[in-house]
């Protein structure tokens, strides 16, 4: 029997593959549906029939309003829940119908949560609570050809005319819902995945909106809201600098009033960020973080647009400000006795978060007269979940580990994992910062583990017993990430049943703990068939396959070689050749006037994947032989230096830097060297503090390539130091001189910005392990053979 207190009101265009789940969702509470069709080809009106839905059929008109009002008329129930297909309940109906019986009747909207979700992992949802409940028969109907709005009698409750400003919406991804601070909020929640990046690559959401959009706007130019949503759409369409230009267009025009206007900033601060206009989105957020003042998610983007800017004191602060935005905070995990403590300058930041700086005053204003939002707004943003809490904490972690506070660090990674447990920069975060601290992989590993068995609160006191499933997935992959592969698969041999570990990440650890004979056992039993092997593999786990062959001194079966584009097969072919041992082949007696140019590029291009693979996996010998055969595949090519200074770039990537030093110092002698290897060599010598050396060499960079951003930072750096030394020697002679020591005062405050910018290459843990490996010796290929 139905009831009569809420029914569902939709709008369907080939829905098939969503609607089912959608009303799976209601079944159980015999819930009213109305259907609107607006011309589905496939199996929608069937589906819908099957659940008891009254199917209506319309043309679709390009106007969302007139096929969304079509069924309220019908509606017999008192409160009507307009929905999506791509939409279903998770939390809070059975709530819901007990709640909506209290409500007052001088109330006739509501306001439901409703997650988005931009991604497949952790922390990619975007939460907003827009208008879905209104009571039937009350005047109410859609406005607008797209991100259709309620109104009543032509104008919004609260007398408000239609095509005023409209809507707050979630980032790039979802565009409904004006939200009004007297309407209540139920208890409903929904999750909606019709804008993940898979969904809208197969289909023409985001063009049909544009088209839409651009008509609004043809019939109502400048109109702020239609703009903002163009630009949401050049952002779900990967056209940023569009998108840039319509956010501007729309953060001109859009009143300080209207409800979308915190979502417009938010948007616009992360494609000006995304373009590297830094110091714009620096200037918007300074003051509009002032205004939304409860709002984390811009206090986090200013973090992310400080620490950029090499502000990475002040980027802390931002950081810990966005934690204070969480509803009932009080800061009480952050001094937690039982945990680490919060020191020096980071423990200052978080008591110093409400009180302004003059560069986050809007332009002539003080910061009284900044306008905020009112208080009772606050809790009603469009938020990236995770902005005031793990996230946030994450960041800090690592400016914490960038600073050198790493037990602050893992302290913070930690409290990132107890607000969100599969967040996986946070376990990465955690276990890369242990082994900065000079942990064991056999410590790292325990005390992950034990980190899960805190957060978790599983009741097994053994911290090393774990059985569900999905458990050890995170705690593995970042042992992995921290470069303890023996100890990734020493946990999966723990408990190797209950573990979903991808084939592919298993065969890449085996190769990266050196296990090469075992990766040789696991490819032989996981693609044993002939007509399995090499067939939908990706590149990398192709080159993987090989890589394993080869390593232990095996040819690539013709199955996997077949698998390859046609014209790639004759480069696999003469690269088998070479690497067979028991051909004993030297490279000129397989290189002859006979292999064409197109095969010869085609063995060095693969040469160089499945090189860069070797060097990340460690195996370092095998790189050098095969460096050797590429050089000598193509002699001519590295007269000037080619192949040693890629292959120079490659090694100092993933941590070889002396290995690296070496080559691209030979390289220098012949005068060889590019503005890209010059900047490494640079960057090597700074390393060692040789100051003076490492300028003339970012110098030569910025004669090559003037637009070398990252060199004349490291440029800078240098007469920064160099600077340094000559006060600090005049100070020696001249103890007393305050001059001398305000100067120098004020060149340390100056050298922490700068070295705070992020010009270095940044080296994880992996890659730290490398620095102290012992390291193949690349030198030039003699071409003598």
């Amino acid at each position: 029997m139905q009831n009569r207190l809420l029914g569902i009101h939709m709008i369907v265009q080939n829905e098939e593959h969503h609607l089912a789940r959608c009303l799976d969702g209601f079944k159980s509470i015999g819930i009213e549906c109305f259907i609107t069709d607006t011309g589905s080809t496939d199996r929608t009106p069937e589906i819908a029939r099957h659940y008891g839905a009254t199917v209506l059929h319309t043309r679709w008109e390009d106007d969302f309003a007139h096929a969304r009002n079509i069924s309220l008329p019908l509606a017999s129930t008192e409160w009507i829940l307009c929905l999506d297909a791509d939409e279903y309940v998770i939390q809070g109906l059975e709530e819901l119908l007990d709640y909506l019986p209290k409500v007052h009747k001088s109330i006739s909207r509501l306001r439901i949560t409703i997650e988005n979700r931009i991604g497949e992992g952790a922390g990619e949802r975007v939460i907003f609570q827009p208008v879905r409940l209104f009571r039937a028969h009350q005047g109410y109907r859609y406005a607008g050809r797209i991100h259709e709005q309620l109104v009543r009698g032509g104008t919004r409750d609260g007398g408000e005319q239609v095509g005023d400003d409209q809507d707050r919406k979630s980032s790039f991804t979802r565009e409904e819902g004006w939200i009004a601070d007297h309407e209540p909020l139920t208890p409903l929640r929904l999750v909606h995945d019709g804008y993940l990046p898979s969904t809208i690559a197969k289909g023409h959401k985001p063009l049909r909106n544009l088209k839409l959009l651009q008509r609004e706007l043809a019939d109502r130019p400048g109109q702020p809201f239609h703009l903002y949503n163009v630009g949401v759409t050049y952002c779900q369409l990967g056209h940023i600098e569009q998108a840039a230009e319509a956010f501007s267009e729309s953060f001109l025009h859009i009143p300080l009033n209207a409800p979308y206007r915190s979502t417009l900033v938010r948007d616009y601060a992360r494609v000006l960020m995304t373009i590297g206009c830094y110091d714009e989105a620096h200037g918007l957020l300074a003051g509009e973080r002032q205004r939304y003042a409860g709002y984390a998610d811009l206090h986090l983007l200013y973090g992310e647009v400080l620490e950029q800017q090499g502000l990475v004191e002040r980027a802390y602060k931002s950081y810990a400000r966005a934690t204070d935005c969480r509803e009932g905070f009080n800061g009480a995990d952050l001094t937690d006795n039982n945990k680490a403590e919060i020191r020096g300058i980071h423990q200052q930041a978080i008591e110093q978060t409400d009180k302004p700086e003059s560069d986050e005053l809007l332009v002539g204003k003080s910061f009284d007269d900044v306008h905020r939002e009112p208080a009772q707004m606050e809790r009603h943003y469009v938020t990236d979940i995770g902005c005031d809490s793990y996230k946030a904490y994450t960041a800090m972690g690592r400016l914490a580990q960038k600073r050198g506070f790493l037990q602050e660090s893992a302290h913070l990674y930690s409290l990132a994992l107890g607000s969100e447990i599969t967040y996986a920069p946070a376990w990465t975060g955690l276990a890369d910062v242990l082994q900065q601290s000079g942990e064991t992989d056999e410590s790292i590993t325990e005390t992950l583990l034990a980190c899960w068995k805190e957060h978790s609160k599983k009741e097994d006191s053994d911290p090393r017993v774990i059985t569900y499933e999905g458990d050890l997935v995170h705690v593995v992959h970042a042992v992995a990430s921290s470069g303890a592969y023996g100890q990734a698969l020493n946990l999966l041999h723990r408990d190797a049943g209950n573990t979903r570990i991808k084939h592919e990440d298993y065969l890449y650890w085996m190769l990266c703990a050196n296990r090469v004979s075992d990766a040789l056992q696991f490819v032989q039993k996981q693609w044993s068939d002939e007509h399995r092997a090499g067939v939908n593999l990706q590149p990398e786990q192709r080159l993987d396959l090989a890589l394993t062959y080869w390593i232990n001194e095996l040819s690539v079966s013709e199955s996997v070689v077949a698998a390859e584009e046609p014209q790639e097969r004759e480069g696999w072919r003469l690269l088998n050749g070479l690497l067979e041992v028991k051909k004993q082949v030297h490279v000129k007696e397989n290189i002859d006037e006979k292999t064409d140019h197109q095969t010869r590029q085609a063995a060095v291009e693969l040469s160089k994947n499945v090189l860069i693979r070797a060097v990340q996996t460690g195996q370092l010998a095998f790189a050098k032989k095969l460096y050797e055969k590429m050089t000598a595949i193509n002699p001519e090519h590295d007269e000037n230096g080619f192949h040693s200074r890629w292959m120079a770039v490659v090694l100092y990537r993933q941590g070889y830097t002396m290995a690296a030093a070496e080559l691209l110092i030979q390289c220098m002698s012949q005068g060889n060297l590019d503005a890209e290897s010059l900047f490494y060599l640079g960057e090597a010598v700074y390393a060692k503090g040789h100051y003076d050396q490492a300028l003339l060499l970012f110098q030569q960079v910025l004669e090559k390539d003037s637009e070398q951003r990252q060199a004349r930072a490291g440029a800078a750096v240098c007469y920064m130091w160099l600077a340094l030394g000559v006060i600090r020697h005049e100070l020696t002679l001249s103890p007393a001189d305050k001059v001398l020591m305000a100067q120098q005062t004020v060149l340390e405050q100056q050298l922490r910005t700068a070295e705070g910018l992020p010009w270095r290459t940044v080296f994880h843990a992996r890659e730290r392990r490398n620095q102290l490996a012992d390291q193949t010796h690349f030198i030039m290929h003699d071409r003598e053979g």
